[in-house]
């Protein structure tokens, strides 16, 4: 299935989602988004285009499993999570928003411009028959380092390792959010 985040923030939209099968997802944006990105990580399209996974003038930027809860706790999480002091100082804000945040108003607690950039953004999503368990878990997780191993996901930190330039990108990218917290 395929949402606009801007949909899956609306109750009746996120309620069609199973609230009881675990799976995965993808996040996606369209070129200007992407630029705007690519551009705060010191990237260019040229940099990266043979690397990153595009369909249809939209690339994908995420990709994230929900192995332990449902996909639509997940999904939830991430499109409507609230910037709280307690979640940005402890790390428990979405880690996609997180980054968002960092890239789009180096401040992680821009909860508003956050969720307008996640609301031009879709995501791709796909519920998993088997029900919530570990070996489920470890199902997904192969399944994402197998998408990691053949795309670059630029947005990723955790298992990211496709290639040198990503190294260096997610270098960056967490320096970007150590400096966004602003706890101080």
């Amino acid at each position: 299935m395929v949402e606009l985040a801007s949909k899956l923030r609306k109750k009746e939209v996120l309620e069609k989602v199973s609230n009881k099968k675990p799976g995965y997802y993808k996040w996606w944006a369209q070129q200007n988004e992407f630029d705007l990105i690519l551009n705060e990580l010191g990237l260019t399209l040229g940099d990266i285009d043979k690397d990153v996974l595009k369909e249809d003038g939209w690339y994908c930027i995420y990709i994230g499993i929900a192995g332990n809860e449902s996909i639509r706790k997940r999904l939830k999480w991430h499109v409507s999570d609230h910037h709280t002091v307690s979640k940005v100082k402890h790390g428990t804000l979405s880690t996609l928003r997180q980054s968002i945040s960092s890239i789009i108003a180096r401040d992680q607690f821009a909860e508003d411009t956050t969720n307008e950039f996640i609301d031009k953004l879709k995501i791709e999503y796909h519920e998993v028959e088997e029900e919530i368990s570990k070996k489920t878990k470890e199902n997904l997780e192969k399944l994402e380092k197998k998408a990691m191993d053949a795309n670059w996901y630029v947005l990723n930190i955790q298992c990211n390792n496709y290639s040198d330039k990503a190294k260096e990108t997610k270098r960056r990218l967490k320096a970007l959010r150590k400096q966004s917290k602003k706890l101080e």
